[in-house]
């Protein structure tokens, strides 16, 4: 593996704290990897050596990367994973001492979501306004942040205080359901170890060297993690980019690995700046952008390695329609130049800019992707089915019997679910507990309760199925009892689509028992990890198709050809971030949008298009839009003002592409 300098610095540092501040495109990867190699070559164990990035993708390139320098036995043996992975391990392995069950329950997003939807009604009905995710966003910072119930303080915002006002009652549901959060996967391992001195030991000396990537996307619990578990030697080696710390929104602390010196007293730290990625007159731009920002200790500079290639080209449309007809007339342009569909992506700040841009791409007849879309294991049918199997592990799991109770609907609707729950708390047992005695509650009715019983009698029986090991069977049995699978009168393309998406759920289950062997707790791993997957924004390889992204979500990817578009004040940067008087919980951070515009900036290799509008219309009348401050101090040989020369007049080919779009669209509309 050929290194140069800087990288070499890194990977053969010795004993002690390293930061590796590596830019965009700078080999980080190859370092990281790198530094494992070497260590298992100086007589560090693998089993020694725990590796932490940020998504279950990055992981498993990781890990096959390493499988094919060190070995597949090696690799297999290090601990490698992202935090919440880690979070689980150390769940499982101290359950016992953090009051958890073995059966405990990971809730993902949706299923905090709901608890925090019900506490929200429960408090006052005048509370039924308010998001419940903006509220669970500002608890999620607040565990974040390590801050317990009793240390947080509201703010003058109605959203603070309603967060403050049901903490505490969230926390509370959670345990009563042997359940935890996200956040939770986290927390509880710093807190364990933070109090127990003994576990402390135990764990710290599990670990020679921990290497953390993308630093600077931690949050204070992640870094108080990693705090924790590192040995009197200091043996962290961290790797990240100030420059690209873009998530302060949900809780990511730049300081972090600004601060990083102070944490770790004698650190080393060591740059790489040399870009193996983007052509010279991209990076200057990007040089240039990030250059202006007011908080950056660290000075640095990305070093082209490539030619200076096309100037970035500045690109001004008279709205932002025009804005999106351009962009689909240049991703035409540079396909029949022979640009791969798979290198080019639309980049934006919102996700609402890409309803325009969709719609010229379906005009234009451009297959297309939006990054980040709805995954299979967020489809509602998916998640339904995943609650039955995860409440018969887990009786005492009540959201998700709330979740599956009336669907399919059989008569117990939100009235019958009232008593039930009332019967519950009166009586202090579990919802499912309640069902198996719905013929004790009298303002049942008789269906009710009957079709209560049955569901809790489904349920049992799956719960001993699934402890017997016969996983595919079990869940096979148990959808299909309570009518996952029988509305075959329905042929509509979305009841099939349904039926085929929880018959491939139970396909899974039958890979897995085939895998599973005498592993009892198999099916609970693998509803742990789906969990873990519902909260990663890796997606699966595109086929020949144009992605359309976020900024956020771009980051870590790159293309051949870039758009980033709607660089105008109030798109890029935000109008919540120039003026915080029209901003919810979130800081206004002007910073962490110049990095933003410096993340997709560096996404492009070759060509980068940076495009705006001049007015569009609002409130009933059209406004002048200024250009983004982000444009601003850009050098001019590296840069261009640019038209399409792309003839209006299409081929043949391509007005029949287009033709047969616009028909499909008709179609859909009529339908």
């Amino acid at each position: 593996m050929r290194l140069n300098p800087q990288q070499r610095a890194a990977v053969e540092h010795g004993e002690g704290p390293l930061l590796v501040l590596a830019g965009a495109g700078s080999g980080k990867t190859r370092v990281i990897t790198a530094r494992i190699g070497r260590l298992l070559g100086t007589g560090v164990q693998p089993g020694a050596i725990l590796a932490v990035t940020f998504t279950n993708k990055a992981a498993n390139e990781m890990r096959e990367r390493l499988g094919a320098t060190v070995g597949q036995n090696a690799a297999s043996q290090i601990w490698l994973s992202t935090f919440h992975s880690f979070g689980v391990r150390f769940v499982r392995e101290e359950a016992k001492e953090l009051g958890l069950g073995s059966r405990f329950t990971i809730f993902d997003q949706g299923d905090s979501h709901g608890v925090v939807r019900e506490l929200l009604k429960a408090a006052a009905p005048a509370d039924r306004r308010l998001d419940a995710q903006a509220v669970l966003s500002r608890i999620s910072l607040w565990k974040n942040a390590m801050l317990s119930p009793d240390e947080v303080r509201a703010k003058d915002d109605e959203y603070d205080q309603a967060a403050v006002s049901i903490y505490a009652e969230y926390e509370s549901a959670l345990t009563s359901m042997h359940a935890v959060d996200f956040d939770d996967l986290v927390t509880k391992p710093v807190a364990l170890l933070r109090t127990r001195p003994e576990i402390r030991h135990k764990w710290r000396t599990r670990f020679a060297h921990i290497l953390v990537d993308e630093f600077q996307d931690t949050n204070v619990a992640q870094l108080d993690l990693v705090r924790a578990l590192s040995n009197e030697r200091g043996n962290v080696c961290v790797v990240g980019d100030d420059d690209q710390s873009i998530y302060g929104w949900r809780g990511a602390c730049v300081d972090n690995i600004l601060d990083f010196e102070r944490h770790f007293p004698g650190a080393v730290v060591t740059k790489l700046e040399d870009n193996y990625r983007s052509r010279a007159s991209i990076l200057n731009v990007a040089n240039a952008a990030i250059e202006q920002s007011s908080k950056r200790p660290y000075t640095k500079s990305l070093k082209p390695v490539r030619d200076a290639g096309t100037p970035v080209r500045l690109c001004a449309l008279s709205e932002p329609q025009e804005e999106a007809k351009f962009v689909a007339t240049e991703i035409r342009k540079v396909q029949k130049e022979g640009v791969d569909p798979r290198e080019i992506a639309v980049l934006y700040r919102s996700n609402t800019q890409a309803k325009l841009l969709e719609e010229e791409l379906r005009v234009a007849g451009i297959p297309y992707r939006v990054f980040g879309g709805t995954k299979f294991f967020d489809r509602k049918e998916i998640k339904d089915g995943i609650a039955y199997l995860r409440v018969a592990l887990n009786p005492r799991d009540d959201l998700s019997l709330r979740r599956i109770v009336n669907t399919p609907a059989r008569g117990l609707g939100a009235q019958s679910l009232r008593h039930v729950v009332e019967y519950a708390s009166e009586h202090r047992m579990s919802l499912s507990r309640a069902l198996r005695s719905a013929e004790r509650i009298e303002s049942l009715s008789a269906r009710a309760q009957t079709s209560a019983v049955r569901l809790a009698d489904a349920i049992d029986r799956a719960g001993r199925g699934f402890r017997e090991g016969r996983y595919a069977e079990t869940a096979s049995t148990l959808l299909r009892s309570v009518g996952m699978l029988q509305d075959d009168a329905d042929q509509s393309p979305d009841a099939k689509r349904r039926r085929a998406n929880v018959q491939f759920l139970l396909r899974s289950v039958e890979r897995l028992e085939s895998r599973a062997g005498a592993d009892r707790e198999a099916l609970q791993h693998l509803l742990h990890q789906i969990a873990l997957d519902s909260n990663d924004e890796e997606e699966a390889e595109p086929g020949r198709q144009v992605t359309l992204s976020s900024l956020h979500s771009a980051k870590g990817l790159e293309f051949s050809v870039v758009f980033l578009i709607g660089c105008v004040e109030g798109v890029l940067p935000h109008a919540r971030t120039m003026d915080p008087r029209i901003t919810d919980a979130s800081v206004a951070d002007l910073e962490e949008e110049r990095r933003l515009f410096y993340v997709g900036v560096t996404r492009a290799r070759d060509i980068l298009y940076l495009t705006r509008h001049k007015e569009r219309v609002h409130r009933g009348r059209l406004v002048k839009i200024t250009p983004s401050r982000f444009l601003q101090g850009l050098p001019e040989p590296d840069t261009q003002d640019y038209q399409s020369t792309e003839s209006r007049e299409l081929d043949r080919q391509e007005v029949a592409d287009m033709a047969k779009a616009l028909l499909e669209r008709l179609g859909a509309t009529s339908s």
